[in-house]
């Protein structure tokens, strides 16, 4: 009789029974939202993130976070991870004691910085991500894991010196929020977009380019969606992998497909073992491989269907003509 793969894990030191990791979100707020997700196959959750400075009313008081992560790990019996987002190293080395004290499992930084000083140069910004982590996982057991943007000019060192502070772990990657313009207001639009599966190339290269140079468990955190994306991510080396977007759109109830979506993917590639397939795809690091890749990659264009003059779109202006003149002349 033909074996299920195996497609447990381990993260953080910590063992996993899934590499499917709901991420921090509104759905993680919620102890109802948390046994969904623990009955649908999820290996771990992380709560909804602390903030030093609250931007809701609700999350003023940090009594109430310690008390929902006391509630999961009575209610759960999968690992709790919390989150955390402070703004002064007091803040991070308090809070971070305080959940540690509450009973999390685990604690994940969730470092969202944007240095707008034109006199600061790149490497002071990364130092402040490492002192950051030197200072809370010196005064914790647990272990600290570190959700980082993607916009750094050397993540290869930035995730060594990382290491070498104390982290067990990275997320990539933090997401940027970019709002947008109404321009019926004349001013700021909805800056909130939910990731594409689209966007994971991104964390699947990096994973697949630095894996091999940390000891860091490595989870992927951006455009996950389907079995076969989770798949991906532990070839090119992921623990795991943190689903948000798909989850606020399908329901919880989606993490059920991607299991046995990412069964079904491990059955045709002949995987029989998550742990034994983690990191197989990684890249060597190699530059000069890189700027071959580059080069093949601009080689992919002229494989692309690009339509004759003639069946492109028309100007602008043309275009608006057609539909019965230019916006603010006789509309």
């Amino acid at each position: 009789m033909k074996s299920t793969p195996d497609i447990s894990t381990t993260y953080l030191g910590i063992p996993l029974r899934s590499p499917l990791i709901p991420a921090a979100s509104p759905q993680t707020e919620h102890i109802d939202g948390l046994s969904e997700m623990e009955r649908c196959g999820a290996g771990a959750v992380v709560l909804h993130s602390l903030f030093e400075n609250p931007y809701q009313e609700r999350f003023q008081h940090v009594e109430a976070y310690l008390d929902e992560i006391s509630a999961a790990k009575r209610q759960l019996k999968i690992p709790v991870i919390a989150s955390l987002n402070a703004n002064t190293p007091e803040g991070w080395v308090r809070l971070a004691k305080r959940i540690e004290k509450a009973g999390a499992d685990a604690i994940e930084l969730n470092i969202y910085r944007i240095s707008l000083t034109p006199d600061m140069p790149s490497s002071k910004i990364e130092e402040g991500y490492v002192e950051i982590v030197r200072h809370v996982a010196s005064v914790l057991e647990i272990p600290v894991s570190v959700k980082l943007p993607p916009y750094f000019t050397n993540l290869a060192l930035l995730s060594s010196q990382l290491e070498d502070a104390g982290a067990k772990g990275l997320i990539f990657f933090n997401r940027l929020y970019q709002p947008d313009l109404d321009l019926l207001s004349m001013g700021p639009g909805n800056s909130m977009r939910l990731s594409t599966g689209a966007e994971n190339r991104l964390p699947m290269l990096w994973l697949s380019l630095i894996y091999r140079q940390v000891r860091l468990d490595l989870a992927a955190g951006t455009g996950v969606r389907t079995g076969s994306d989770v798949l991906k991510m532990i070839l090119s080396g992921a623990c795991a992998t943190q689903l948000c977007s798909v989850l606020l759109q399908r329901g919880i109830p989606w993490l059920e497909l991607v299991t046995q979506d990412l069964l079904h993917w491990m059955d045709i590639c002949h995987v029989t073992s998550l742990k034994e397939a983690k990191g197989i795809l990684a890249r060597q690091p190699n530059e000069e491989a890189e700027d071959e890749e580059y080069r093949r990659a601009l080689q992919g264009y002229s494989g692309l269907e690009v339509p004759e003059p003639s069946e492109r779109v028309p100007r602008a202006g043309a275009l608006l003509r057609s539909r019965g003149g230019m916006v603010g002349h006789g509309q």
